[in-house]
């Protein structure tokens, strides 16, 4: 298997989000991030998993990260393949749900 992690801020009413004006704020919901993994990479995840979650004590943002499995029952999959679906992966992340990558 190859893993990747994913790690973003959940945007608040307070914060900037020059990359999408529709997403509304505060609207973070796990299974939009599935679909869009799923959508990105299809059959290839194997697994999402949050593997960290916590709230800054003095800006009061909460941060999650995700470990991505990836694994193909029929061929070796490359780092390459895997990176490239991470790349479109992360830009779809950014663009399309309430949060700021880290």
């Amino acid at each position: 298997p190859c893993y990747k992690d994913v790690s973003f801020w959940i945007l608040n009413g307070n914060d900037k989000d020059n990359n999408n004006d529709d997403v509304k704020k505060n609207d973070f919901h796990v299974h939009e991030l599935l679909d869009l993994v799923r959508g990105v990479a299809g059959d290839l995840v194997e697994t999402v998993e949050r593997v960290d979650q916590f709230v800054h004590p003095k800006t009061k943002r909460e941060s999650q990260c995700y470990r991505i499995t990836y694994r193909s029952m029929d061929r070796s999959l490359t780092n390459e393949e895997i990176d490239a679906l991470q790349h479109e992966l992360r830009n779809r992340i950014q663009t399309e749900l309430p949060v700021e990558l880290r």
